[in-house]
């Protein structure tokens, strides 16, 4: 089996003929069917059905030929690794980030991304972890920042921190002057939440399920300014206290850690391993690393950095 078998292939199911294709390919009718044999031989099976129309492919001959586009466009991006990995990285990326990370780290990144990789344009997209990794999936996102992330085929996850979960209080609240509650005690308060399909709300779910808990949810808000403005109105909710920082300094609202469990979360960095755009994506994957760290560094995101092996 060579290249040119597959290519042969490719040539015939896009033009619809054995004889449209050696023209594309600029070979002979009689060159084009050797390479088709060729191919058919060393698969073991037929491959294509030639009719007074032109040629089909068969069931055997489909899947080979899914197989065949991607070895054809692998062996293209070896063919341009210079400009793909060499070259100062450039071209459109589509990054997607949760809600509780987009407000904090879009300030963070786009300054670095300037001074850095001008050539690489940014186009960020705002949603829900569980939306952002189907949209990773189907090809509409290079990278995403994702929470708890499963290993996935297709996609590549790194650990990048690790982040506490917060009661989080109206400042006059009766729990908002202690240090530590229990699940228990959370469990039985009248909570606003993040919907079922969200990180945070599976995994305060998994936690009471874990401890025969129900948790009493009021409603379910799928809005981060939703969320911090209900707790200012007097409700309660639980979520990481990083973009709320703003009001519990101000003294609008009072974070407060659980405890018996601790309740955490990790986040990733997820990443396409077919991205159309390696060097463009793996630079924007070194500066979304590079912000998160400089925002822990500084103290204003309330998390643990993970590192990596190799790391300095």
């Amino acid at each position: 089996m060579e290249l040119r078998d597959l290519h042969a292939l490719i040539a015939i199911v896009e033009t619809g003929s054995l004889s449209a294709a050696a023209r594309r390919l600029r070979l002979t009718q009689p060159a084009l069917t050797a390479s088709l044999q060729r191919l058919e031989a060393a698969v073991g099976v037929a491959l294509v059905k030639r009719h007074s129309r032109g040629a089909v492919l068969t069931e055997e001959g489909q899947y080979v030929l899914h197989k065949a586009r991607d070895v054809v466009h692998d062996v293209a991006q070896i063919a341009r690794v210079h400009d793909q990995l060499v070259l100062e990285p450039e071209g459109e990326i589509h990054l997607g980030l949760p809600t509780t990370v987009a407000g904090g780290l879009i300030p963070e990144l786009i300054p670095l991304m300037q001074a850095r990789y001008p050539r690489i344009h940014l186009h960020v997209v705002e949603a829900m972890s569980g939306v952002l990794q189907e949209q990773l999936q189907l090809g509409l996102l290079d990278l995403a920042v994702l929470f708890d992330g499963a290993p996935t085929a297709g996609l590549r996850c790194t650990p990048l921190l690790t982040e506490t979960l917060y009661l989080l209080l109206p400042a006059g609240h009766p729990l908002s002057a202690l240090s530590a509650v229990d699940l228990e005690t959370v469990a039985a308060l009248p909570l606003v939440l993040p919907s079922v399909a969200n990180s945070i709300r599976k995994r305060i779910e998994m936690a009471c399920l874990a401890m025969g808990l129900t948790l009493a949810v009021l409603a379910d808000v799928d809005s981060l300014p939703g969320l911090l403005g209900l707790v200012r109105a007097g409700y309660c909710t639980v979520l990481p206290k990083y973009l709320a920082k703003g009001e519990i300094d101000a003294g609008h609202i009072a974070a407060v850690v659980v405890e018996r469990p601790t309740l955490r979360w990790v986040l990733h960095l997820a990443t396409r391993r077919d991205a159309p755009r390696p060097r463009a994506s793996m630079a924007t994957g070194e500066l979304i690393q590079s912000a998160c760290a400089n925002l822990v560094l500084r103290g204003d995101w309330a998390a643990e950095i993970i590192a990596h092996q190799g790391a300095a």
